[in-house]
């Protein structure tokens, strides 16, 4: 199950390029630089699937998640600045028989194309997990209930409206307990996005 989700996952970022590539650029806009314009970030709603925790305890499940990412709290015209102003997002990754969460925190959208782009994002997180003594051999000793959520992710805007983010995610519980080495899950997946 894996193993197919990093194919599907491998085939749709090789594809976003070439296909992002046959689009016709607009008047005046390099394919050798950034465009002199972004498209302006709206209210944003992702979907998606991952492969938890690859190599580690509840590898080979699936989670499932979905995300709401705000506008930038402010504009700048200038696009380096405008890269730390951040936007809000709030989320939930959902795995039926491996660690659920719900996050919320900032985001930060970097335009390297009109058509591609990079994120990085930070929050706190809430966790199902199993803690305490008594873990099964196959679930995750996440140490605690709470802790932080770090993400990178590679996007690919497919028009005005949609986009797919590649992505990276980590719940860390870091600090929470020392026993048994805690350790949260770290997901790799796609999510489709609308703009709206």
């Amino acid at each position: 199950m894996v193993r197919v989700a990093l194919l599907v996952l491998a085939g749709m970022m090789a594809a976003a390029p070439a296909w992002a590539q046959s689009q016709p650029l607009p008047a005046g806009v390099s394919s050798y630089a950034p465009a002199t314009e972004t498209p302006p970030l709206s209210w944003e709603a992702r979907i998606g699937a991952a492969a938890a925790n690859p190599g580690g305890r509840e590898s080979g499940l699936l989670n499932f998640s979905g995300e709401v990412v705000t506008p930038r709290v402010a504009t700048l015209n200038d696009r380096f600045s405008a890269a730390f102003v951040p936007r809000f997002h709030l989320g939930s990754s959902v795995n039926f028989n491996g660690t659920r969460y719900a996050y919320a925190g900032a985001t930060w959208t970097v335009d390297l194309t009109k058509a591609v782009f990079v994120e990085a994002s930070l929050g706190a997180a809430l966790n199902d997990g199993k803690t305490g003594a008594v873990v099964p051999e196959n679930r995750l000793n996440v140490g605690c209930n709470s802790g932080s959520r770090e993400a990178a992710a590679l996007g690919f805007r497919l028009n005005d409206r949609w986009s797919l983010v590649a992505t990276l995610e980590h719940f860390s519980t870091a600090g929470c307990s020392d026993r048994d080495k805690p350790r949260g899950p770290a997901n790799f997946g796609a999510k489709l996005g609308y703009t709206f």
